[in-house]
């Protein structure tokens, strides 16, 4: 059983929240370079020093924002805040959340990716492991109550759906955040759940 975290514990995740929440609105509403440390502490309601205390820059604090969106997206997934029970339907839920993650946030992205481009952030590859670790866990949750197949490995089918959103991710930087259809990740996966064998397909 996970120990309670202490007064101390809860107000600095209380705190780098507010951080976070009020850099995104402000770089939703300013964009990156326009925004300062200053308004985003002051926004959030804390002295400037503060901020430093968690974050050694504004570039690393971005780097940081992207594992919050992240872990945002792991919290939508508990059943406790009333998301369906049915892991396929909460597979679709999340997919369809970072697609409204991409165009929502896609200025904000760019800036990411330019950010990575020129100090890649040690946890790059760790942030990837932890998209295809959730991914997996559900496909694994659906394979046990018969929602998926169980005799094809759920790192394979977490791999595939993943490579799916790469490319619509791709095809998204190329239009400059053209908005992608509203059911395109369900319909990838929809495909995907039944197949491309047409009638007269036969295995050889």
């Amino acid at each position: 059983m996970e120990q309670p975290l202490s007064r101390r514990e809860r107000k600095k995740l209380e705190t780098r929240q507010a951080l976070f929440d009020a850099a995104l609105n402000l770089f939703r509403e300013k964009g990156y370079d326009e925004t300062t440390i200053e308004e985003i502490t002051e926004w959030a309601d804390v002295a400037k020093g503060t901020f430093f205390n968690y974050f050694p820059s504004k570039e690393a604090f971005l780097s940081e924002l992207s594992a919050w969106r992240f872990v945002q997206l792991h919290e939508m997934l508990d059943l406790g805040q009333g998301t369906p029970e049915s892991p396929m339907a909460r597979l679709k839920l999340l997919m369809q959340r970072f697609d409204e993650g991409v165009l929502k946030d896609w200025p904000i992205l760019q800036r990411a990716m330019a950010t990575r481009l020129g100090h890649p952030p040690p946890s790059r590859r760790h942030a990837k492991r932890r998209i295809a670790g959730l991914l997996t866990n559900l496909i694994r949750e659906a394979q046990a109550c018969g929602e998926i197949r169980p005799d094809v490995e759920a790192e394979l089918v977490s791999d595939l759906l993943l490579v799916s959103y790469l490319r619509r991710f791709a095809n998204c930087a190329e239009e400059q955040g053209q908005a992608l259809p509203a059911d395109d990740s369900e319909r990838v996966i929809d495909l995907l759940m039944g197949g491309l064998a047409g009638p007269t397909w036969r295995k050889v």
